[in-house]
């Protein structure tokens, strides 16, 4: 349990970290950052877009590869197919679910 000094170092510290943001973005803009895209910007979002379609690509070929591979194996009558399943499954969801929900 939290006692009351640790608690008020906490809530002090936090007002410290939000203070200093707005002073950040100050800085940012005394040095010359506007908020505008740059000449030829344009290029680097189109960049950043292709490689993020890439990798979505890549990971749902991959994840469809092993996931037919599993299932041809529980066809042929494997018995540790349905672990490795549910081992994938698992993977999933730690992936989509639980790290974002930690992180977050």
């Amino acid at each position: 349990m939290l006692d009351i000094g640790t608690l008020s170092l906490l809530a002090r510290g936090g007002a410290i970290v939000a203070t200093l943001r707005p002073v950040r973005l100050w800085a940012l803009k005394a040095a010359g950052l506007l908020g505008v895209e740059p000449q030829g910007g344009a290029a680097f979002v189109g960049l950043i877009h292709t490689l993020e379609q890439n990798w979505i690509w890549l990971v749902s070929t991959g994840l469809g590869l092993v996931l037919v591979l599993i299932a041809g194996l529980m066809v042929s009558g494997s018995r540790n197919a349905p672990d490795w399943l549910f081992r994938v499954i698992g993977g999933i969801m730690l992936i989509l679910v639980v790290i974002p929900a930690v992180l977050a």
